[in-house]
């Protein structure tokens, strides 16, 4: 298992990388706080 925080400003960055890891994503949570410029996601591969 593999974890992963992914820092992103719009929602067509996270989405981009999502689709890249699609085959290995188990879950995607997205941060409750978005404050500052930058947003966070956190993921979580299996491997």
């Amino acid at each position: 298992m593999i974890k992963i925080k992914i820092s992103y400003q719009t929602p067509q960055e996270l989405q981009a990388v999502i689709k890249l890891l699609h085959p290995v994503i188990k879950t995607c949570k997205v941060a409750k706080e978005q404050q500052g410029k930058y947003k966070r996601a956190y993921i979580v591969l299996v491997v």
